[in-house]
């Protein structure tokens, strides 16, 4: 379990934002470009980002493209994300790189806790970490929420940093989950809504009791559903 050392808001300028790394830089040159060519975006509630310090992002996962989606909106507000990823994304080569050099989070699923402690670690060196609760894209076919795992309240209720649920639809569109044929022709609008800090102060003085975590995900869950299926009702109306 490791904690990469990227852009972090501890390196942040003056005004609040975080200074980018080469990665970032990077990234913002190759994938900006494509992003505004695939989709229309819809980006809600940015301003729930916090500034500085540490936070954790929960977001429902529809696409092996909506981490780039997702990314390109924080990048928007002048923080830099750090996805908790799987290890075999940090092997050899520019992939293994890009995720060291950008400050993602090592999940390492065959050791422990897995990538809580290095979780842990960034929220203390005030990153702001993504983390999708599902644990994998969505296999609902009509893209709704899967039963989410514990590890984002978790994480909230252990480290005392605020948990933000974000919602997402569109980037389906694009890549279709699980697939590898993307739709490239018909430009879909991303959606892309940042809630409000999910409640736990009421669990907070229980720590990491499986009860307190258990009513802490179910809010959560029941959060972003309702988030979802508004965002889904509003495209029925478009």
């Amino acid at each position: 379990m490791k904690t990469l050392q990227g852009s972090r808001d501890d390196e942040a300028a003056p005004d609040g934002r975080s200074r980018w790394g080469v990665a970032w830089w990077l990234a913002f040159v190759v994938c900006k470009p494509a992003l505004i060519a695939v989709r229309r975006r819809d980006w809600r509630g940015l301003d729930g980002i916090p500034r500085r310090g540490g936070a954790l992002l929960a977001v429902n996962h529809v696409s092996e493209v909506d981490p780039l989606l997702v990314a390109e909106a924080v990048l928007a507000t002048g923080r830099t994300p750090a996805f908790l990823a799987k290890s075999s994304l940090f092997g050899s080569g520019i992939v293994g790189w890009w995720f060291r050099a950008a400050g993602h989070v090592e999940v390492d699923r065959d050791r422990g806790r897995g990538g809580f402690d290095a979780a842990l670690q960034a929220l203390r060196s005030g990153a702001l970490v993504v983390v999708y609760p599902e644990g994998s894209i969505t296999k609902n076919s009509d893209g709704r929420l899967m039963e989410l795992k514990s590890g984002a309240v978790r994480l909230a209720l252990e480290s005392g940093f605020p948990l933000i649920p974000v919602a997402q639809i569109g980037a389906q569109e694009i890549l279709p989950a699980y697939s590898r044929r993307p739709r490239l022709l018909k430009r879909p609008v991303v959606t892309i809504d940042v809630g409000r800090p999910l409640g736990l102060d009421d669990l907070r003085g229980r720590g990491a009791d499986p009860d307190a975590v258990q009513v802490g995900t179910r809010r959560l869950a029941d959060i972003l559903a309702t988030m979802i299926e508004d965002l889904a009702g509003d495209r029925s109306l478009v």
